[in-house]
């Protein structure tokens, strides 16, 4: 009996795919567990896996079409089955012959009275004449010399097909000796031999200059004049730029914002990160970063103010205060904006917490992260201080209830027993979803966390 494939809903957010690439054809055989197509989410593109074996039937959609969850787009079952009933009339795979359009019939009658049919019309032009750039060939799954398929993302499937590069011949630094493309990017890295220097001709003469082309002018579009210069440059929409339009139209318009701003003395903080690099460097540890000072600091005052990690639910009428601490780390990668989300982040020390963190942003700038990876976060934390923003305010991560943004550490003059002295500070601001924390209670959450950075040994009992 023929199997329809749909559309899988492949993260908590995603409402519609990409089918990037086919990378089984029509007349195939597949097995359980064979990869199918590459499809694009809101936040990755993964790897569509058959759950059954037969032979792939019919491709329902093209590479490079977007379908809704639930959408049909394969079917599988035995060679030269009947799937007439799940794709459509006419189909060609065995199904009866379509009952003939009205305008053909019109076509015949007219033909009977002597009279020639009216010319089919010309097709319709492609649209921009870009398709052939936004729609990307399939990636064929490679195999090593026993057979087994090789486990590669599929950006860095990508990345070798446009390479020439086999796969087989990258070693895979991922989970469980997957190849990401930073493997990919380093094979390139090592197989590219450095050009050698060309002396320099000594010429008898000063010779001639070289006659300089003329500047090329690109083809201005339709709402240029000729030679002029375009107005802009337009490219598509991704699925994970439309997603994060949409949720953070949603999240700033429903959910009424407020902020709050502390500036915190980091000082002693700094000073007990340096003494802890130093031991992890010599116990050949993962190196702490101040933003998992904060990722802490934040776990722990969760626990302590439950409204801030809580989640409204209009519909349902409640508001859930989650029992775990899970917090979401915000990534910027090229399409956008990724959360990672430590889990448990209040029962970890701080150099698990660093060797986590690290693995997860290198996936997430890779675009492999499993969905359980970044979903489900109760908190999240944004920090652009590496940037030089000394503070700014971040738009709330539906459906948590906060999150906080982080300035940049810096040097300024502070008043101190009423002397001005040097200083360091860094500022933190909050922003909270008034449904659900209160001013008061947005101001407690925040001073537990700055009372915690200020004297970072709490951090460690």
């Amino acid at each position: 009996m023929a199997i329809p494939i749909e559309m899988p809903k492949l993260s908590d957010t995603m409402e519609e795919g990409v089918l990037s690439a086919w990378l089984v054809d029509e007349g195939e055989e597949v097995s359980a567990g064979d990869v199918l197509a590459q499809v694009e989410t809101d936040k990755a593109t993964m790897d569509l896996e058959a759950f059954d074996e037969g032979v792939l039937l019919k491709q329902v959609i093209g590479a490079g079409d977007a379908v809704p969850i639930g959408e049909l787009i394969a079917v599988i079952g035995e060679a030269g089955e009947d799937i007439s009933d799940l794709v459509g009339e006419g189909s060609g795979d065995g199904a009866a012959a379509a009952e003939p359009e009205p305008d053909a019939e019109a076509g015949a009658e007219d033909a009977a009275a002597g009279s020639p049919p009216d010319p089919e019309p010309a097709p319709e032009p492609s649209g921009d004449g870009q398709l052939a750039e936004r729609t990307p060939e399939p990636v064929p799954a490679e195999t090593d010399a026993e057979g087994r398929r090789i486990k590669a993302s599929p950006l860095a499937r990508r990345i070798a097909q446009e390479s020439d590069v086999e796969l087989a011949q990258v070693d895979g630094s991922g989970p469980k000796g997957r190849i990401v493309r930073r493997d990919v990017e380093a094979h390139l890295e090592k197989e590219t031999p450095a050009p050698e220097p060309t002396p320099a001709p000594e010429p008898e003469t000063a010779p001639e200059p070289a006659p300089q082309p003329e500047p090329s002018v690109p083809e201005a579009p339709s709402y240029a004049m000729p030679g002029e210069e375009a107005a802009y440059a337009s490219e598509d929409i991704t699925q994970m730029r439309k997603t994060i339009a949409r949720r953070l139209a949603e999240s700033k318009y429903s959910a009424p914002h407020y902020y709050l701003t502390v500036d915190v003395d980091v000082e002693a903080a700094i000073e007990v990160r340096k003494d802890l690099n130093e031991l992890a460097e010599e116990q050949d540890r993962a190196k702490i970063s101040f933003n998992d000072f904060i990722t802490k600091a934040c776990a722990l005052s969760l626990h302590d103010h439950p409204y801030v990690n809580a989640a409204y639910r209009p519909d349902e009428g409640e508001i859930h205060k989650h029992n775990r601490v899970h917090i979401g780390i915000a990534v910027a990668i090229d399409e956008g904006l990724i959360t990672p989300v430590i889990r448990d982040a209040d029962r970890k020390g701080l150099s698990e917490l660093a060797r986590e963190t690290r693995a997860l942003a290198e996936r997430a700038r890779d675009r492999d992260l499993d969905p359980e990876e970044f979903e489900g976060a109760t908190f999240t934390t944004s920090n652009l201080g590496m940037f030089g923003i000394e503070e700014f305010t971040a738009i709330i991560n539906p459906p948590n209830s906060a999150i906080l943004a982080i300035g940049e550490i810096r040097d300024t003059p502070v008043v101190e027993d009423g002397e001005v002295v040097p200083g360091t500070r860094m500022k933190v601001t909050l922003s909270c979803d008034h449904r659900v924390v209160d001013g008061a209670k947005g101001a407690r959450f925040l001073d537990t966390v700055k009372s915690y950075l200020e004297e970072p040994m709490n951090l460690l009992l």
